[in-house]
């Protein structure tokens, strides 16, 4: 068989053919290929045992199985309260960091077995576009014991699964939890529930950023003009309702007016993100406000250019002042935020 020609060495001889030099490069390739394979085992071991024990944890403690879970949402159909209903296609327990952070915002998903059940509306019919992302929703059952008693059980009733709903509370419609948008600050690489979905936030991140340019260029309050310069040119969306600041460092992200009533500054989010039913995994949402710059030329030209209106309207020396102080306190506030 034909392979790569030898060279002949300084004394006019051919090298020996070891296995130390014969075809490297294949060999290296399948010990990694080997390694790869050996790690990717190592993973799906731990995956294994950590469901293992999950389960096991489960059964402890008195909650339903995955013959009882199975047996209750697999032919479920459930109505929200505008009277749309849901069918179950596929489910799974939730992952516990998932439902930790959704039980952060609602308590009662701490009770019980929490399901993600991935639905399409009732009327759908079943095919290609049952399974596109726009149509799947992962709603979540609450499986537990019913309250009453059956005959011969001292432990409580028979399993029940119970639909949980929440609302936007941008447009008030039921919906699950799993459509809340997710947010997370510049302080932090923490992840917190929003109040409301995708389509909610769109009309705020079509406005936000002439609110912001009109609160800025209008204001003739010094302490919020100091903070809103301090803050520098706003291009991430922001609104302390929506996306709420959280409680650990709200406080470096308000101040008093001259008349001593408190101003909420913005808080512009670093990143925005929410589950798809469809692939179990998070798509990431842009959080750049409609019509802000958006390359960093852009921004400091349109800053350039903003702080010479300002300075013409209140001049010179009290917005280099007020900048100035507004730089220094936000940076000092940051750096606390953080600790």
């Amino acid at each position: 068989r034909m392979g790569t020609p030898r060279t002949k060495t300084s004394s006019g001889a051919f090298p020996l053919l070891t296995r130390e030099n014969q075809r490297p490069s294949k060999r290296t390739s399948r010990q990694e290929r080997e390694g790869r394979h050996t790690q990717q085992a190592e993973v799906a071991r731990h995956m294994s045992e950590a469901s293992s024990s999950r389960k096991r944890k489960r059964e402890q403690d008195g909650d339903a199985s995955d013959k009882d879970i199975a047996e209750l949402v697999t032919d479920m159909v459930f109505e929200d309260e505008d009277g749309i209903k849901y069918k179950v296609q596929s489910h799974k327990i939730l992952d516990p960091e998932r439902r930790e952070r959704y039980a952060g915002s609602f308590p009662a998903l701490l009770e019980g077995t929490v399901v993600g059940c991935v639905c399409t509306k009732d009327d759908e019919d079943d095919g290609e576009d049952a399974k596109d992302s726009g149509t799947l929703v992962e709603h979540m059952v609450v499986v537990k014991r019913s309250e009453k008693k059956s005959a011969g059980n001292g432990e409580g009733g028979e399993y029940v699964a119970t639909p949980f709903f929440t609302e936007c509370k941008i447009s008030y419609e039921p919906i699950s939890p799993t459509q809340l948008v997710e947010y997370r600050f510049e302080e932090a690489d923490t992840w917190h529930l929003g109040v409301s979905t995708r389509e909610s936030l769109e009309t705020f991140r079509r406005t936000k950023f002439g609110v912001w340019k009109d609160l800025l260029m209008k204001t003739q309050c010094s302490a919020t003009l100091r903070s809103l310069l301090g803050l520098g040119p706003i291009t991430r969306l922001y609104d302390r309702l929506a996306l709420p600041t959280p409680e650990t460092y709200k406080k470096y992200y308000e101040t008093k007016d001259d008349n001593g009533k408190t101003v909420h500054i913005p808080h512009p989010v670093s990143a925005l993100r929410v589950w798809n039913a469809s692939t179990q995994s998070y798509d990431p949402i842009t959080a750049h406000l409609e019509g802000a710059p958006e390359s960093g030329e852009e921004v400091a030209a349109f800053w350039e250019k903003t702080l010479k209106e300002l300075r013409e309207a209140h001049g010179n020396d009290v917005i280099d002042k007020l900048l100035k102080e507004g730089v220094e306190r936000f940076s000092d506030v940051r750096h606390r935020a953080t600790e």
